[in-house]
């Protein structure tokens, strides 16, 4: 059994730890507000880009030769970004992730393709290192503050692969924000770019007049696109980190204060046994004389 001293300490490391972690759901917090408001905000944009490259894609009549659509029937090579936090301590996030990554690779792979990684994500490269998937290519710090200069600079690297004819698919692969509570796992396709579908009402309002002429807007729309897509997935995941951490972290905050009570508890009791048996020790030595 553990002596009172050794209790003590324990106690007060424990406390020391429901500190850290209490300061760390805090700036989480203030972090996730913030990351909660940018979300928000995206999504609606992110719509109605989609619907605009969509019914423009519609009044151009012939898409073929536009290297952003090339869809290959039987690919063979696909890269898959997977973008990860760089920090732990944010519960399964990560793990649901990786998870998801894992299951994409061995679909495909049975399949026949060949699939490389793109590691968004200090833990995702470190990931993918300790389970041997091929990166081409790795970058840290991307949830950190998700900007679209920094997200552009990414979508410039992964089309470049693909419109080299390196890949035949690029997909994303990102934690979802349903909730403080709830980030699921999401696989979305990249590239090549899939144009949302049209309703016919809206088809019959496509008399756009545009210059210099729509197939050359639509390829610079569609770059756009891709650069807007990756942009929403980083922000999804910055916000998915701090609802997340926010989450363990209170949590074990909890856990500490539960831990601490029954310290406390125990050390009690064991000075309460003390007291009693030095008291015991003192009668019988009265006794005794």
């Amino acid at each position: 059994m553990a002596s009172l001293k050794d209790t003590k300490r324990r106690i007060q490391s424990v406390r020391n730890t429901q500190k850290i972690t209490h300061a760390m759901k805090l700036v989480s917090a203030a972090k996730f507000s913030r990351a909660n408001q940018a979300v928000l905000a995206a999504r609606p944009y992110g719509v109605a880009f989609d619907r605009i490259v969509g019914r423009m894609a519609a009044g151009v009549e012939n898409l073929e030769g536009m290297e952003l659509l090339r869809y290959t029937e039987h690919p063979k090579k696909l890269l898959a970004a997977v973008i990860s936090t760089d920090r732990g301590l944010c519960g399964s996030l990560n793990t649901n992730i990786f998870k998801a990554a894992v299951r994409y690779a061995r679909e495909n792979t049975d399949q026949g393709c060949e699939v490389h990684f793109a590691a968004l994500g200090k833990r995702a490269a470190q990931f993918c290192r300790k389970v041997g998937f091929k990166t081409v290519l790795e970058r840290e710090k991307v949830l950190e503050r998700p900007g679209y200069h920094s997200a552009k600079a990414i979508s410039d690297q992964l089309t470049a692969l693909f419109t080299s004819g390196e890949y035949d698919s690029v997909v994303l692969i990102f934690p979802e924000f349903k909730s403080i509570m709830t980030q699921n796992p999401k696989v979305k396709q990249l590239l090549p770019v899939v144009t949302p579908e049209i309703s016919d009402e809206e088809h019959e309002t496509l008399n756009f007049i545009i210059e210099p002429d729509a197939r050359s807007v639509l390829e610079s729309m569609l770059r756009k696109h891709v650069v807007n897509t990756l942009f929403r997935a980083l922000l999804e995941g910055g916000a998915s980190e701090h609802g997340a951490r926010m989450t363990a972290m209170d949590s074990a905050t909890k856990n500490a204060k539960e831990y601490i009570r029954k310290l406390t508890l125990q050390y009690n009791r064991a000075r309460q046994a003390a007291i009693t048996k030095e008291l015991i020790e003192i009668v019988s030595g009265a006794e005794a004389v």
